[in-house]
């Protein structure tokens, strides 16, 4: 036949993968020629990897299907384990290594230099890796069985979508935009035998993570090589000099979990089975939602027939019901993360919104994104509050393109909300105030990339006002707008203690008169500024809280009520 077409990725890491089949089959007198193919997954820079379930593979396989190619060469954990009855795998390469590793941006506690890590054997219990992470890190990764895997040991962590290529992600690193991203050991080693770890990685510190705790993803470190199915007769001498049987034995078996349990991107499994022996984990289907609202989960063991024994977590209500305790949290925040978290610490909480938020969906901007140009050129999305990542996330709906751009969220509340709500964000500023995110802005994000905000219709524009000053380009539109929710509440004491998480619950609070405490936290030295206007506020202590609002409200409830509610 004539010279065979190998289409592939144009990652480095793709091409390598090719150059590999293609020296396979040119040693044995065939002629190649290797065909580079953008793909959806390579178009974008947006969280919701688990959206587009095969988007790495789909472009490429539907040249084959054109007949612009001969063969396809795919990392085999990204071909979904329903596909095109059109396309079959012809062969599966020798496996290379199934770990993760993960990589500091710090030298961690019991960590090596990432060159020695590749050059050895050894692994660190799952443990002794969570042990070395920051409290209320920031983790890369846009793998859902990543994400739920860390997450179902260290809930305090924000995970964060770093997408492109592993170059691109360890770049991300050295930025300082995470504490941690965890990537796929056979892709570094790849990388490396062709010297194209980006430059300063030879100053990362690592660990690779115990296969026993943190099992691959089915496939990982195999190459899979697709045909069309017609053709695997004819290319059966293809299948002779490339397939690995014990590697096809085992990917296959892996892969029939995987689709005994549902299968793909959004299906947070770990298995890997050789000799016949499976070791895996699968989160519960609920594993977003309770990380996110601050519940606890656990992973469940996946037995050798791909079974595994369901787990839902039950939550409490927690809005507008008051209960007996001499002193309570009330919040207008209405968040059911922090008031968890703050129950687990003995603290009585109540959710008391009073504010009604509503998306304005006419105000958002017609926008699409010139894939022509590069993508460090391409705007980002910053969302000041819980409530714009939600907007935010809705209407990815009716405007697609949002969902491939970064999003920054403001602080840790903010990233999980966009987590929660299916987009999580790729950059978190940790601000607490304007002021402390337009630093960010300007100390980290290029002076060239617009920036569109959503905002509320009760904020105002002093933080575009002082990006523009700054010579960014931004776009900002009111997003969602502010309007009091009329709310009934009896039974506030003197020693319950209020959290008024903005200016405009502030005033909703008043408009409804209702009690207010002697003592009130405020979110912001704005909104502690729009009480002190109010008159029904007068004589009440106001503190404004500094730093994540959680573990502010439980450090000043430990130094200021804990003794009196032990008593």
């Amino acid at each position: 036949m004539n010279k065979l077409r190998l289409g592939s990725r144009t990652s480095r890491l793709a091409m390598w993968q090719t150059e590999l089949v293609a020296k396979k089959l040119v040693g044995r007198e065939n002629k190649v020629d290797i065909i580079g193919i953008k793909s959806s997954g390579d178009l974008s820079l947006g969280g919701n990897l688990s959206d587009n379930i095969g988007q790495f593979v789909k472009s490429v396989d539907e040249k084959l299907i054109l007949g612009e190619i001969d063969i396809a060469v795919h990392s085999s954990k990204d071909v979904p384990v329903d596909h095109d009855d059109r396309i079959s795998t012809l062969a599966y390469l020798e496996r290379g290594e199934t770990s993760d590793i993960i990589l500091f941006s710090f030298k961690a506690k019991g960590s090596r230099r990432l060159i020695d890590v590749m050059n050895s054997s050894d692994s660190n219990d799952l443990n002794e890796v969570l042990e070395a992470f920051p409290k209320g890190g920031r983790i890369g990764t846009s793998s859902v069985r990543r994400q739920s895997f860390f997450l179902s040991r260290r809930d305090d962590v924000i995970p964060l979508a770093v997408r492109g290529r592993v170059e691109t992600r360890i770049r991300r690193l050295l930025e300082g935009r995470i504490e941690a991203v965890i990537l796929a050991e056979a892709g570094l080693q790849r990388l490396g035998a062709l010297n194209a770890l980006p430059e300063g990685s030879s100053d990362i510190y690592a660990m690779r993570i115990c296969p026993n705790d943190w099992p691959t993803a089915p496939g990982q470190g195999a190459i899979a090589v697709h045909c069309l199915t017609e053709r695997l007769e004819e290319l059966g001498f293809i299948r002779e000099s490339l397939n690995h049987l014990q590697t096809e034995s085992s990917v296959n078996e892996e892969r029939r979990i995987l689709r005994s349990l549902g299968g793909g991107c959004r299906t947070p499994v770990g298995v890997e089975c050789l000799n016949g022996e499976s070791c895996g984990y699968m989160a519960p289907e609920n594993w977003r939602e309770q990380y996110s609202i601050g519940n606890a989960f656990e992973l469940l063991p996946i037995d050798k027939n791909g079974s595994v024994s369901k787990s839902e977590v039950q939550t409490r209500p927690t809005e507008g019901i008051l209960s007996n305790s001499s002193s309570r949290l009330i919040s207008t925040l209405n968040s059911e993360r922090m008031g968890n978290k703050l129950r687990n610490r003995g603290i009585d909480v109540v959710n008391v919104p009073v504010i009604e938020l509503v998306e304005t969906k006419q105000n958002w901007p017609e926008f699409s994104i010139d894939v022509s140009l590069p993508r460090d050129e391409w705007p980002i999305m910053v969302l000041t509050s819980p409530f714009a990542s939600l907007c935010a996330s809705k209407m990815v709906g009716h405007i697609p393109d949002l969902a491939k751009i970064q999003w920054l969220a403001m602080g840790p509340g903010t990233a999980r909300s966009c987590f929660q709500n299916g987009n999580p964000a790729s950059i978190c500023a940790n601000a607490g105030n304007s002021k402390q995110l337009e630093n960010y802005i300007k100390e980290n994000i290029s002076i060239d990339t617009k920036l569109l905000i959503p905002r509320s219709s009760a904020g105002n524009e002093h933080m575009t006002n002082n990006l523009k000053k700054f010579g960014y380009s931004v776009d900002s539109w009111i997003g969602y707008e502010n309007s009091q929710k009329n709310v009934k509440l009896d039974g506030i004491n003197n020693d319950d203690v209020l959290l008024i998480s903005s200016p405009s619950s502030a005033r909703s609070w008043d408009q409804n008169e209702l009690v207010v405490p002697n003592t009130v936290l405020c979110m912001g030295t704005t909104t502690k500024t729009e009480i002190q206007k109010i008159e029904r506020f007068e004589n009440t202590q106001l503190i404004v809280l500094d730093g994540p609002v959680t573990e502010s409200v439980g450090v000043w409830w430990d130094e200021n009520r804990g003794l009196k509610n032990e008593a």
